[in-house]
């Protein structure tokens, strides 16, 4: 198979058009269509941009190493943690990720994280656009429960109750699973992974019974639940802040 052959049959898994994949490519339709045809072939420099959007292989598409960009996007998420506090900083940060890794679901995924509910279009373009095409149940999860937030902001209830039928009930967590099966330092790995989960759900539902309810009511067991983040093994600093916060407000 040629790679213009490849190209197309990634494309239509992909279920692009030639245009929609000439846009993220920032080339012409006509240029897509000359590779496919084999009548020219890409630019060896848009190649490994190629092989990103379709999350390929190295021999699929010559040079492209899928396990070692799927880690510096890693990274690289790590890195942009803490400008999660800044929105502004941290969409620069992951447009700019974006430019190396086009169309990377992560990265997107990321993005959406970060820009405000007010450019709720932005929001619904982009949102939609993963979700059309990405197979990453979590993404696919992560994303609906961003839109259906985002929709509500918005006033849009209708569409925030269709994204949140598309999230699915929660029965167990799979690191709750591992956590009893796993022993060593696997096993811990997972139960922090579970604590980590179970400590963000436990703040976020008492913001919104303090909001509810009012704040008075909830400040001992606010204060209980610190002390626990505190006592318990494993990086909480998020959960911790945002409890301190709710205590100062």
């Amino acid at each position: 198979m040629s790679i213009g052959e490849k190209i197309r049959e990634l494309r239509r898994g992909k279920k692009l058009t030639q245009e929609q994949l000439a846009e993220y490519l920032s080339v012409s339709a006509q240029a897509v269509s000359k590779w496919e045809t084999g009548l020219t072939c890409p630019d060896i420099d848009m190649l490994p941009r190629l092989a990103v959007l379709f999350g390929v292989t190295t021999d699929e598409l010559l040079d492209v190493d899928r396990r070692r960009i799927d880690r510096e996007v890693e990274a690289l998420v790590e890195e942009s943690l803490p400008l999660r506090q800044q929105p502004e900083r941290a969409e620069a940060f992951y447009r700019q990720a974006l430019e190396r890794y086009p169309n990377n679901e992560v990265l997107l995924n990321c993005l959406l994280m970060v820009i405000p509910d007010g450019r709720a279009q932005e929001k619904l373009r982009i949102g939609q656009r993963l979700l059309d095409w990405t197979g990453d149940d979590e993404i696919r999860h992560d994303v609906c429960r961003l839109l259906a937030e985002t929709c509500r902001a918005a006033g849009e209830n209708a569409m925030a109750e269709h994204y949140l039928e598309k999230l699915p009930e929660l029965y167990f967590l799979k690191t709750e699973v591992a956590a009893g099966l796993r022993t060593g330092e696997e096993q811990l790995a997972e139960i922090r992974k579970t604590e980590n989960v179970c400590f963000r759900i436990l703040t976020e539902m008492l913001a919104l019974r303090m909001a509810r309810d009012g704040a008075e009511r909830y400040c001992p067991v606010a204060e209980e639940l610190l002390a626990l983040y505190g006592a318990i093994d494993g990086d909480h600093r998020d959960h911790a802040e945002v409890l301190a916060a709710m205590l100062n407000g």
